[in-house]
């Protein structure tokens, strides 16, 4: 499996410290995770191993085939196309997957075009429950925008599909009892642009993965839920408000959002970025650029960060984190990575906070979850996304995990992460 070592080295940007007098999450002497109920009064409102692909200890069902294209006409959005076998599983999540396929799927652009999704399906070992197996959504984090970055097909150190470093957590799910749908976004593995932070998009590329993995495996259930961690967490949050339009027909159980980027516009200080910071405002504009054409990179980018822009069009998050961190000083100062003119950053802010959520009422409940070292995402902010979402008539919840930072909050409860509580909130809110 990735490591997350290097994406939290990476990440390690030095984050100002915010107070937080709101409930935690601490282990304990047992190993498991509690976590005390949220004061309402907050102000301001990897595992490695031998390989385990099909056909050998651990692996999905050796023999089964890929199912076919769909014949006839293509079919509307979630229509799925194909489920091939994942070959080169990681062996953590082959030991706990009774299938891992990768899928592709019919979805639709914001501009209303039929297009491909890639995604892929796993399932849990054993006999499903009466009413099947209900399904978590996977949103993945930043992985780049280009094709090779899809977690469906981009391999480890190992040469192993890992999700892109969130194999671990998708292990735990599915040890859980827990059918996992993971999409890949738009664009991201299969033709055209990847609207990197365009909510809708992502939102609709989760939902109807939903549809995809029903059709391809009937032991799954309509019960499911959006899951998600950075970048994910804002396309689960879309999901969720999604669930009664695009959704409708399934059964929308609630949106987990671990590390969620919420408020897009803070998510990106242009006043003082650092190397995470660089990449990130990088990818917003390539993506931003899919639903505003107009957008000219001369106008946010200074001379020498517009030179780098192929670059970042070009490399995996991993690779462009570590590269700008190791460009860091005089030779790229703050202002290249900055818009160019007053009128030049008004516009990129509105744009970028018309990609914030929660922006209206979910129908599920909703959990937030960090680790308060975070160094890319502040509590603070966090924790008004939930304020904004009960204040459109949201039930939602923030938890806080200490001394975790980006990455560390997708770990164990006996590791001090949020996993463990995640499943239980699943467990209490996925019905019978």
């Amino acid at each position: 499996m990735r490591s997350l070592t290097l994406r939290r080295a990476a990440v390690a940007v030095v984050a100002t410290a915010v107070a937080l007098p709101i409930a935690v999450s601490n282990g304990d002497a047992s190993g498991a995770s509690r976590t005390a109920d949220v004061i309402e009064g907050f102000p301001g409102g990897s595992t490695s191993g031998q390989p385990g692909g099909p056909g050998q200890p651990g692996g999905p069902t050796p023999g089964r085939q890929a199912v076919p294209a769909a014949p006839g006409r293509p079919g509307g959005p979630g229509t799925l196309v194909s489920a091939t076998p994942i070959g080169n599983l990681d062996p953590g999540l082959a030991s706990v997957a009774a299938r891992a396929d990768r899928i592709l799927y019919r979805s639709q652009s914001l501009g209303g075009a039929p297009i491909v999704v890639s995604g892929a399906l796993l399932t849990p070992k054993g006999k499903p429950p009466k009413n099947g197996w209900p399904v978590v959504s996977w949103a993945h984090g930043s992985s780049g925008i280009i094709d090779r970055c899809a977690p469906s097909t981009a391999l480890d150190a190992d040469g192993k599909v890992d999700l892109y470093g969130y194999g671990g957590f998708v292990a735990m799910l599915l040890k859980a009892g827990y059918a996992v749908t993971a999409t890949d976004y738009e664009g991201l593995g299969t033709a055209g642009e990847h609207p990197y932070i365009v909510s809708d998009s992502e939102g609709r590329g989760v939902i109807d993965a939903v549809r995809a993995g029903i059709q391809a495996d009937p032991a799954l259930s309509h019960s499911w839920f959006a899951v998600g961690h950075s970048q994910g967490g804002q396309a689960a949050l879309a999901a969720g408000e999604l669930a009664p339009s695009w959704g409708k027909g399934l059964d929308f159980r609630g949106t987990v959002g671990l590390s969620p980027v919420t408020n897009v516009g803070v998510a990106y200080e242009y006043g003082s970025p650092g190397p995470v910071d660089r990449g990130f405002y990088l990818l917003a504009l390539h993506g931003l650029k899919t639903v505003h054409p107009d957008l000219r990179y001369d106008q946010y980018l200074g001379k020498q960060a517009l030179a780098l822009l192929p670059k970042a069009e070009q490399e995996c998050t991993a690779e462009i984190w570590t590269e700008f961190s190791a460009n860091l000083g005089a030779g790229l100062t703050d202002y290249q990575f900055t818009p160019q003119t007053p009128e030049a950053a008004l516009r990129i802010q509105s744009w970028l906070d018309e990609q914030s959520e929660p922006r209206r009422n979910t129908a599920g409940p909703i959990l937030l979850l960090q680790g308060n070292q975070d160094p890319s995402i502040k509590p603070a902010v966090t924790w008004q996304a939930v304020l904004n979402a009960r204040a459109s008539g949201s039930a939602a919840e923030f938890r806080l995990y200490p001394g975790k930072d980006h990455y560390g909050v997708l770990t164990s409860g006996k590791d001090g992460g949020a996993a463990d509580d995640v499943i239980a909130w699943l467990n209490v809110h996925k019905g019978r």
